[in-house]
């Protein structure tokens, strides 16, 4: 879902959040993060256009990619948001999230049925998920429909991998069994720490032992509760990095901006749907391998954090070059983090 999203933290002057818009929208983070590694022809973002819709965000849209966008005209407004934070500034404290207009709702059949351009020449293999338990729920059972039948003669025999990143309404200890019952339909589930934590009833602490222990007593209850655990464990955990369980492979990588490195961070927002956007191009480029994967998940959201808003795209020579960095660079020597990890 496209957003425009607007900011205000506790020492922003009355009515100033006007001034402190953004692209904003977990899918468009997600989807851009993929861009960084992919081709726009592999992405597929679809923005529904309000008779507001700034030409500003259009360009800086476009500079993506043409390939990779399905604009979509609705009544009124486009949908816009609210962050504000309850710290002194943008991006401290707590994060409270509202809509301030309507938003427009994304199903599977959106990306499947004429005039969208992502059913050919093959139907989406990967779905990021930015949603509630219900609405993943609703999702799902689409997909199946699609699958088992067809819509409008369309899409049978579609098997997308889900990854599903679980909004904070659903990270409770009474979403618990909702969520474990909808789990062996999802390839991924991953939420942060804090989130992770909540569903459990467990205390607050981040420590790289509270991470292990969360993700792991998660599969645990997983086990028990439907025999089996064929989906992969994501804990996004900030400046302690991601841990990764899966049937493949279980391990952590760090966070690229390190604690001697903080001044490079400018705004978390969007972080963690970068890494999720980062870690599907990662699969689709090899083959579903858990540890590439969880490495381009953390080297993507090392350019999301970077500034406000979406990471700049600007070409040298005829190559990409994303906040004036190669995104390729960063994803080496992340994976060279992590291979040291492994031998210590």
């Amino acid at each position: 879902m496209f957003i425009i999203d607007h900011f205000r933290s506790a020492g922003s002057p009355e009515g100033d959040a006007e001034v402190q818009e953004a692209i904003g929208g977990g899918g468009v983070y997600a989807m851009t993060a993929a861009r960084l590694f992919l081709p726009p022809a592999n992405c597929g973002l679809i923005v529904d256009r309000g008779i507001d819709f700034p030409n500003r965000f259009a360009r800086e849209l476009e500079a993506l990619g043409d390939e990779m966008m399905f604009y979509r005209s609705r009544q009124g407004d486009t949908t816009r948001a609210l962050n504000s934070y309850s710290g002194s500034k943008i991006g401290e404290g707590k994060q409270m999230f509202e809509y301030l207009t309507e938003r427009v709702k994304l199903s599977p059949k959106d990306l499947v049925l004429p005039p969208s351009p992502f059913a050919s020449p093959c139907l989406p293999r990967i779905i990021h998920m930015v949603c509630t338990t219900q609405r993943a729920k609703e999702i799902i059972e689409e997909i199946q429909l699609i699958r088992n039948g067809g819509y409008e003669g369309v899409g049978s025999g579609w098997d997308p991998e889900l990854v599903w990143e679980p909004l904070g309404d659903s990270c409770s200890p009474e979403g618990l069994r909702p969520i474990l019952d909808i789990l062996p339909h999802i390839a991924v589930f991953s939420p942060n720490l804090l989130e992770m934590q909540s569903i459990l009833s467990q205390a607050t602490s981040e420590t790289p032992e509270a991470v292990v222990q969360a993700a792991r007593h998660f599969e645990d209850l997983a086990l028990s509760h439907i025999g089996r655990c064929h989906t992969a464990i994501i804990v996004r955990a900030g400046p302690l990095g991601s841990f990764t369980l899966s049937a493949s492979w279980t391990g952590w990588v760090p966070a690229f901006w390190g604690a001697d490195r903080q001044d490079q961070v400018a705004d978390v927002t969007g972080g963690g749907n970068a890494w999720l956007g980062g870690f599907c191009a990662g699969l689709l480029l090899t083959n579903g391998n858990m540890r590439s994967a969880s490495i381009y998940g953390g080297a993507a959201a090392s350019f999301a954090i970077q500034q406000r808003g979406l990471p700049r795209l600007s070409l040298d020579g005829g190559t990409e070059r994303w906040n004036d960095d190669n995104p390729w660079s960063r994803l080496r020597e992340l994976a060279e983090r992590v291979s040291r990890l492994a031998d210590s």
